[in-house]
């Protein structure tokens, strides 16, 4: 098998699922595989690097990348604490120098993409380099070599594993849920048959269905368990005083799981999320990419990417579950929240 360059994500979903020679009555790693597919697909579209992570090749990125959110939520909280920078720097360094490794990939690409020249490729970093070259706006500052690389880091880290682990998740739900996953195929494959003539992704956004699954997986492991807030001014709310400066944190995976506002919340139920069910959620109760102003600048990328790659995987194989499934799924919170020991079901050719 020949692979083409990748320049768009599409390629890279076409490779992930052309690359999965299942093993027959095997359990295979979710989380792993979709890892390698998001990590790659980020790597191309945001950067215009062609890492070829499913094909073997620079592994070492993904190793690093992951070890990063590896580390407990815990011992991230200690940065807020008097002298907490100080120690997590040096918590970091036991754990290793991940971000320092990326901080120096990115700070390459943007001196190799300037060496090369503008090559007609509007992908994020291009954006960025664009912004900072652009003639100054009265009052408006320009963007700082530091801040394009610090910017391109978290896009590239956190654009990766939010997605690997909502697919992971959702891959366990689908095998747990089979009657879910059929009716899910189903509708994929009715929206083929009406709307031939329109693009995969406007296919993707028009499957109801699709979107109830995914945010019903998001509901029950919010990729972000927690969201910080800083109140900006003096705030009085319901006879609580919050002073200018103080740190909020909102707890997504508590607010996801509160039996007030979801009926049997401990249940994976799709059909929460469309009908009469839908209209009763209030807005602040479902929070997987935030809320208002700085909610998550990459939902709508994530969405698509997670959506595009449930479709064209679904279309060809079923996630089913085996004697290695674990059940329940054991959480790690870390930088995010993933399956602690990896997402094991088996995958089956339908074609």
């Amino acid at each position: 098998m020949v692979y083409t360059k990748p320049c768009y994500s599409v390629i890279s979903f076409e490779r992930f699922y052309l690359l999965c020679p299942f093993p027959s009555g095997e359990s295979v790693d979710m989380l792993d595989w979709f890892s390698q597919l998001t990590f790659e697909v980020i790597l191309s579209t945001a950067f215009g690097v062609d890492a070829n992570i499913q094909m073997g090749e620079n592994t070492e990125m993904l190793q690093k990348a992951q070890a990063i959110f590896k580390i407990p939520l815990i011992v991230r909280q200690i940065e807020r604490l008097p002298f907490g920078t100080l120690f997590f720097s040096l918590l970091s360094t036991i754990f290793g120098n991940q971000p320092t490794y990326f901080l120096g990939i990115v700070d390459e690409i943007i001196k190799t993409r300037r060496q090369q020249g503008f090559m007609g490729r509007k992908d994020l970093l291009q954006l960025m380099m664009m912004a900072k070259d652009e003639t100054t706006v009265e009052g408006v500052s320009r963007l700082t070599d530091e801040e394009i690389v610090a910017q391109s880091v978290f896009f590239l880290l956190a654009g990766y594993e939010t997605s690997s682990n909502t697919l992971s998740f959702t891959a366990y739900f689908l095998a747990t849920n089979p009657d879910v996953q059929e009716k899910l195929r189903t509708e994929i494959k009715d929206a083929m048959e009406s709307t031939a003539d329109i693009s995969l992704y406007e296919l993707t956004h028009s499957i109801e269905y699709l979107d109830c699954v995914i945010k019903e997986s998001q509901r029950m492991f919010p990729p972000g368990s927690q969201a910080n807030r800083e109140c900006s001014e003096d705030y009085d709310l319901n006879g609580i005083h919050i002073p200018a400066g103080t740190e909020i944190l909102i707890p997504i995976y508590a607010l996801h799981h509160d039996p007030d506002a979801w009926q049997d919340p401990e249940k994976f139920d799709p059909e929460r999320f469309r009908g009469p069910s839908k209209d009763a959620i209030h807005a602040f109760q479902f929070l997987p990419f935030g809320a208002g102003p700085r909610n998550c600048i990459g939902m709508r990328f994530a969405l698509m990417e997670i959506k595009i790659a449930l479709v064209k995987i679904l279309l060809r194989y079923k996630f089913v579950q085996s004697p290695e499934t674990q059940v329940p799924l054991i959480i790690h919170p870390g930088g995010t929240l993933s399956a602690r020991d990896g997402v094991l079901v088996r995958v089956e050719s339908i074609v």
